[in-house]
């Protein structure tokens, strides 16, 4: 029970003690304002009772979101280097994915990613109608401008000048 309901109470006892005369116009009115106290105490009362339930789940919550935020964190730390299959790209596993490249075969080619500086070979075969790839290192689209013939038609004859020679 909170301070205005035992207060209230209190004032109840008093008005009760004195005999107002509830006939009275005064009486009447002095009863009725004490009885719209004592529900107002009443409705505090619940009121307070609500806010530190509330105050309660508040609490709970807040720890849950900073129980959740912990736990981003440590899987954004995990999953720093990583793509999203969970393949580490790090320069230290490269596992000799490019062991087999041959510098002769005309279909590959090096180029440095203008991001991240590493180089990347590319195989012609492999490339989008885009002309774009995706650096295996920090993961951003690097577009390629050049022109490839459509056929051995479109070489020059200055080029062919050059063959016969």
């Amino acid at each position: 029970m909170s301070d205005i309901s035992k207060d209230m109470s209190f004032i109840k006892g008093l008005a009760v003690g004195m005999e107002i005369d509830t006939k009275s116009n005064e009486g009447k009115l002095i009863m009725k304002l004490i009885e719209t106290a004592c529900e107002m105490a009443d409705r505090i009362e619940e009121l307070e009772g609500r806010i530190d339930d509330l105050t309660e789940e508040l609490e709970e919550l807040d720890e849950e979101v900073y129980d959740l935020s912990m736990d981003l964190d440590d899987i954004y730390e995990n999953t720093a280097d990583d793509d999203s299959f969970g393949y580490d790209f790090d320069d230290d596993d490269d596992d000799g994915l490019f062991e087999d490249f041959d510098e002769d075969d005309d279909n590959l080619f090096e180029i440095m990613c203008p991001e991240c500086g590493e180089d990347v070979v590319v195989d012609f075969d492999l490339l989008d109608d885009e002309n774009s790839i995706v650096c295996p290192n920090c993961h951003r689209n690097i577009e390629l401008e050049f022109d490839i013939p459509d056929d051995e038609s479109d070489i020059s004859e200055d080029d062919d000048e050059d063959i016969d020679d």
